[in-house]
């Protein structure tokens, strides 16, 4: 009975050990927050990000599309429907236009350290967005300043805080 008892305690050991490291491992994730309240969304190496707003001066739709790189984001490109919100970044490129939106590709050097700060305006039309979730700023905040950071998070606080 004490050999059977043992592989008992053994096997249970093992269960537990395989779920402290499953519920320990890291996952990749998106946070956004204001101090108070805070989204998080699953977010892959590879997986593309996209920002949306409002520009104030041309007063036209541009999206940026980022990706995750270490633990920053890198803007990949920029579309919009006027050539100036895309030229306005300055870029050495030429925009070129596809599907209706003026696109220009980022150089290589344009990267968020960090965090990338966003001060939600009394507009609100912005987003971000994956394949997987999306989420519109101005509801979710109000008018305030968020942090987006990119992260690495074990995967049960990730469940736990409710990761999209």
């Amino acid at each position: 009975m004490s050999g059977r008892n043992s592989a008992f305690v053994a096997l249970g050991a093992a269960i537990l050990t395989a779920a402290g490291v499953a519920l320990a491992t890291p996952v990749s994730v998106l946070t956004v927050s204001d101090g108070a309240t805070e989204f998080v969304g699953t977010l892959g190496g590879e997986e593309p990000l996209q920002y949306s707003y409002r520009q104030s001066i041309y007063q036209v739709t541009v999206f940026e599309e980022l990706s995750r790189e270490g633990t920053g984001l890198r803007i990949q490109r920029v579309r919009s429907s006027d050539i100036r919100s895309v030229e306005y970044f300055g870029w050495k490129g030429e925009p070129a236009q596809a599907d209706g939106l003026w696109t220009e590709e980022s150089p290589r050097s344009v990267a968020v350290e960090g965090e990338l700060v966003i001060r939600i305006t009394p507009a609100g039309e912005q987003t971000l967005s994956t394949s997987r979730w999306r989420v519109v700023l101005k509801p979710r905040f109000g008018e305030t300043v968020v942090h987006v950071r990119a992260e690495d998070r074990p995967w049960v606080v990730a469940l736990l805080e409710g990761a999209r």
